[in-house]
């Protein structure tokens, strides 16, 4: 497990350096729709919060599910990187179930997932998370939401912006009233390719928010 994580923070300073590979720019930009912050933001604080979800501190296994990488930039509007943003994530483990104690979904945690994660960009704007696609959960009887992973960006000098990222392709995203309120455009933004590079299943997620001074 040790050797694994190694690899993986490997990986992380190689990102760092530009290579960052996934679906094209299109957001370069255009500020990042905000969406709901949603009722399971972490309420206590973990043990771990690296930028490595598959792995938790302590736990002999890894998490189930798929594993993906998402990588990206967090811009200001003028296409400039911001470095020393923190990027936080939560998110479902493969069940669907969030570690939160308001979660009424009767699926099971998996004690192995880390569920959320932060890390500073560096000074290219660049952030990189492991994790693994989250499953799909009820948020009512006859609505079904697709997997997802919430984004939290925040930086004296910007506006703090909380946003979700979708995974292209999920037959979900058509009917999710959350993804379906935005516009083309701004669906085109939040929606990632995931693509195998290098055996891993990467895809890159460019934030943009605004400075306001």
């Amino acid at each position: 497990m040790k050797e694994t994580r190694r690899k993986f923070f490997k990986s992380g300073i190689i990102a760092g350096t530009g290579l960052l590979i996934g679906n094209s720019t299109s957001a370069s930009c255009i500020i990042t729709p905000a969406q709901t912050e949603g009722p399971f933001y972490p309420i206590d604080d973990q043990l771990d919060t690296d930028t490595d979800l598959v792995f938790k501190k302590g736990a002999s296994k890894r998490a189930r599910g798929k594993v993906v990488y998402i990588k990206g930039r967090i811009l200001d509007q003028d296409c400039k990187p911001v470095p020393n943003a923190l990027v936080e994530i939560w998110q479902a483990c493969e069940s669907g179930k969030y570690n939160h104690p308001n979660d009424p979904n009767p699926a099971s945690l998996d004690p192995n997932f880390q569920y959320w994660g932060k890390t500073i960009t560096n000074k290219k704007g660049q952030y990189l998370f492991r994790t693994i696609i989250p499953g799909a959960y009820p948020a009512t009887s006859t609505w079904k939401r697709p997997p997802h992973i919430h984004f939290k960006i925040s930086i004296r000098g910007y506006e703090e912006l909380v946003t979700q990222m979708y995974f292209k392709g999920e037959s979900l995203n058509q009917n999710d009233k959350i993804l379906q309120s935005l516009s083309d455009l701004e669906k085109r933004n939040v929606i990632v390719n995931f693509k195998k590079i290098k055996k891993r299943l990467t895809g890159k997620f460019d934030i943009t928010i605004n400075k306001i001074f």
